[in-house]
């Protein structure tokens, strides 16, 4: 029996450092990924106001992590600082998402808080829920993550720090090889797992955007995502209900098969 996205010629737009996992989801349900990074991650300006907040963690109730980047980001200062292994025992280490919660154990620390869905929203939820009035609260965040978590917290009354943790810039260098494919119809779906990917896209196909995707299924992680594409021009036709991307996998399955094969055969 034919895997549920057997021969499906999947762009992965993912920065090439992150793209095996997703290469090997798509594999699993017999999709052919094509890697075309739109988006590097790369280290902000500069490390000073994030290694000071981790200089004084103990000042802080609750550091919040809201991606596997942030992770890593604050993995490789707290270790640059000679910090890791002295982390305050009170610090409550807040995680968005399975994926960055799996990071973080990954390195040896287990997550005291998960919010039930992945969005920023329900980050504040579970922290109002918890009580933030007078605490310290560390941010560590995208150079243009919205300013939801820490505005509302801080109308809570917490006192949030949010230095930058790693900066998301175009990857300029994949711009011929994407029109290329595009030109060829070389691909059945294109898969966007951020707005700044979307962004990028866009920028870099410029007015033969709408043309070069003309018969391409678009598809997106998340309701932000899509916001963005549709803001840019595009109609996304799938979105993830689950903001991961397994959930992106089970929604192309379900796209493609939708009175056949059980999404549950993703993951």
């Amino acid at each position: 029996m034919a895997k549920p996205l057997y021969g499906k010629r999947i762009l992965v737009t993912r920065a090439a450092h992150q793209a095996q996992a997703f290469n090997q989801l798509l594999q699993a349900q017999g999709a052919q990924p094509v890697l075309c990074p739109l988006i590097e991650i790369v280290a902000p300006d500069s490390w000073q106001p994030l290694d000071l907040a981790l200089g004084h963690l103990e000042d802080y109730r609750y550091l919040i992590l809201t991606s596997v980047n942030a992770v890593e980001s604050v993995y490789r200062r707290l270790m640059a600082l000679g910090r890791w292994d002295t982390v305050p025992p009170n610090l409550q280490w807040l995680c968005v998402g399975p994926k960055t919660a799996q990071a973080l154990r990954e390195l040896g620390r287990r997550p005291d808080l998960q919010p039930a869905s992945y969005r920023a929203e329900a980050v504040v939820e579970l922290l109002l829920e918890q009580g933030v009035a007078g605490c310290r609260v560390l941010y560590p965040r995208a150079e243009l993550a919205r300013d939801l978590i820490p505005r509302s917290l801080t109308q809570a009354g917490a006192q949030v720090d949010d230095p930058i943790a790693y900066r998301t810039i175009p990857a300029t260098n994949s711009g011929a090889e994407l029109v290329r494919l595009l030109q060829q119809q070389a691909l059945d779906v294109i898969t966007f797992g951020s707005s700044s990917s979307v962004e990028n896209f866009v920028a870099l196909l410029g007015e033969q955007t709408v043309e070069l995707t003309r018969g391409v299924t678009l598809a997106s992680i998340g309701p932000l995502t899509t916001a963005t594409a549709v803001r840019l021009g595009l109609t996304m036709d799938v979105e993830a209900d689950e903001y991961t991307l397994d959930g992106m996998i089970t929604a192309l399955i379900d796209y493609f098969n939708p009175s056949g094969t059980s999404s549950s055969q993703a993951g």
